[in-house]
């Protein structure tokens, strides 16, 4: 009873699709947006995330702070190792990521662009975040008017590379902005803790 879902069920709305009607994850990021009601900011990230403490509030502010109606937060967020506090969410380091880091894959017909592991240092900018040239599925924060006007394409069946440049080359040319926050919201579990404590193969396994 004491667990947030439970606290607050009046505030969680879900859908809920057997695994045989999956289709990849454009598909059901679409159904997600479909699933918005004109609240007035969006938030989309992974589900292996842990929050900041005082998150919610702050993000607001953040992007308030750019004082761009069209703005939209956005990054491959830090890991949770070393970077928060699991326990409290307190930030251990004041260093965030930023979205400038891609390159074309592949060759042939196969060849496509892709964004990489993306550096992260003390931002340049103070006092606000900083405008970058792509956007992360992982982490997206904006007005609620960003996925009515840059909608998940539905006819994307089993597709993932390309999903981050078809959102971030629609929403630029509709006049969105991206930014990387000053402070980061939340952080991602890259890799899986061990099995036990004597146990530490695997560590260094990607999640």
């Amino acid at each position: 009873p004491d667990q947030a879902l439970c606290k607050y069920s009046d505030h969680v709305e879900a859908m809920t699709l057997d695994a045989s009607l999956s289709t990849g994850p454009i598909f059901a990021r679409h159904l997600g947006y479909r699933m918005y009601r004109g609240e007035g900011y969006v938030l989309q990230s992974d589900a292996h995330v842990q929050f900041a403490a005082g998150w919610d509030s702050d993000i607001i502010d953040q992007w308030k702070s750019t004082g761009n109606e069209m703005a939209v937060l956005t990054s491959y967020v830090s890991q949770v190792q070393d970077h928060v506090d699991e326990e409290t969410g307190e930030r251990l380091v004041d260093t965030r990521p930023i979205m400038c880091e891609s390159d074309f894959m592949d060759k042939g017909l196969d060849r496509h662009l892709q964004h990489g592991e993306q550096p992260e240092a003390k931002p340049n900018v103070k006092g606000m975040p900083q405008l970058e040239p792509f956007w992360g599925a992982g982490f997206s924060f904006s007005r609620g008017h960003f996925i009515i006007n840059i909608p998940y394409d539905l006819w994307l069946p089993h597709v993932f590379q390309g999903e981050e440049i078809n959102i971030g080359i629609r929403g630029f040319t509709y006049g969105y902005d991206f930014y990387a926050p000053e402070r980061n919201a939340l952080y991602h579990y890259y890799k899986r803790p061990p099995k036990d404590p004597n146990d530490t193969r695997l560590t260094n396994e990607k999640a």
